[in-house]
């Protein structure tokens, strides 16, 4: 997956709050109980099944429960495949898309000009998430990670490493 170079290590992995995850799923958990409320709603309208339409139905709800499982499974994978790496050297930003499409990008940690952090609304406030850019020199691209537990630490270790990385470059520059 990830090849690290010689001497580097991973210092922090940032992934999404959870609070993004719980969001997507609850409304994909309302998609769960539809035909069980349809079941519920033919029995209180008085129609009577016979047990081959039963059958089917049911049939049918577990076929629309594998599929919502499913779907759940896909929009946890791109949760948890969607990660910011920051070793000692650079920082790789995993941008998962779908099952089958993915975005990587890297740069290193001595090119980064600013860290600002965005922290909109009383939810995010609360629960302590937001937005990170990260803007690099030479770079008209700026870097964003949404949703970042802990925005504040991260940025912390953002500013720690790249000072780090700037001494370790100008010692091994000679400067």
């Amino acid at each position: 997956m990830i090849k690290l170079f010689e001497g580097e290590r991973v210092v922090y992995e940032i992934r999404r709050h959870w609070y993004v995850l719980v969001v997507e799923s609850l409304f994909l958990a309302l998609f769960l109980f539809i035909p069980w409320l349809i079941f519920l709603g033919l029995d209180i309208a008085g129609f009577h099944l016979s047990i081959k339409e039963v059958s089917l139905f049911f049939f049918v709800a577990l076929i629309w429960l594998f599929v919502t499982w499913i779907t759940f499974m896909v929009i946890w994978t791109n949760y948890y495949l969607d990660v910011w790496i920051v070793t000692n050297k650079r920082i790789i930003d995993i941008e998962q898309y779908g099952l089958f499409s993915r975005d990587v990008s890297e740069f290193r940690l001595d090119r980064i000009q600013d860290v600002t952090i965005e922290v909109k609304g009383i939810l995010p406030t609360l629960l302590h998430f937001g937005n990170i850019h990260v803007q690099t020199a030479g770079e008209t691209h700026k870097f964003i990670i949404k949703n970042v537990p802990k925005p504040y630490r991260v940025r912390d270790v953002l500013i720690k490493e790249h000072d780090r990385a700037v001494v370790e470059s100008r010692n091994k520059d000679g400067h």
